[in-house]
């Protein structure tokens, strides 16, 4: 296999395809940690934000129950999103294989 056709498939990275789509190059590194543990770092510091803000556990309760709301907004519309990408990616090569 020619090292053009193996630099492809050494891209060929679900991490790469992410990074390309969003921000249109191939800057981003493959993640090494499972999707929960990127979950859990992930959210980590800003609920530990919201406890210093908010002493009081209802108006925390308040603010976490409105983050999640938005969160929840965020996921929804770039996981139809990601169906839709893709779709149609699979329909191009569907198309392709004709």
């Amino acid at each position: 296999m020619s090292s053009c056709i193996g630099n492809i498939f050494t891209r060929a990275d679900l991490t790469q395809v992410r990074g390309f789509l969003l921000h249109g190059a191939e800057s981003c590194e493959p993640e090494a940690e499972p999707y929960h543990t990127r979950l859990k770092n992930g959210h980590a510091a800003i609920y530990k934000r919201l406890e210093s803000i908010y002493p009081n556990e209802t108006h925390r309760d308040e603010a976490t129950a409105e983050l999640s709301q938005a969160l929840g907004a965020y996921e929804s519309v770039y996981t139809e999103i990601g169906i839709k990408v893709g779709a149609r990616i699979l329909y191009q090569l569907l198309l392709a294989e004709e």
